[in-house]
């Protein structure tokens, strides 16, 4: 929560948050972690669904993707990732986080979801 509400600017907290990822990740290759923080304005919306012109929220999230790495640092397709807080029912979910995974099994997104939930 904290990497949100600072918007990726502290870089000791991304520090902190790539040694724990790399601890827990298992894969063959290279990888790199790219994050992403944005915001989405969510228009109110009438009963009948229609939209209003007016923001109902803004929904300030990240994004994270693991992605291999290729050649001279190319990124590849993601592996996994975690879009945080999750975008449930027009709103931010603070409790949940949406993660990905591309081999669908989550076998990768483990190192996601142990760093996510890391307690010590």
């Amino acid at each position: 929560m904290a990497l949100k509400e600072c918007g990726l600017k502290n870089d000791a907290m991304l520090d902190v948050f790539y040694e724990e990822f790399g601890q827990r990740y298992r894969t063959d290759g290279s990888y790199a972690i790219y994050f992403f923080h944005g915001s989405y304005d969510v228009p109110l919306k009438a009963s009948d669904k229609e939209s209003l012109w007016e923001s109902e929220e803004v929904y300030q999230f990240l994004i994270c993707a693991v992605c291999p790495v290729n050649g001279d640092y190319e990124p590849g397709e993601p592996e996994c990732g975690f879009l945080f807080p999750a975008f449930k029912d027009r709103s931010s979910d603070m409790e949940r986080i949406n993660v990905f995974a591309a081999d669908g099994k989550f076998g990768k997104a483990g190192g996601v979801e142990g760093t996510l939930y890391f307690q010590k």
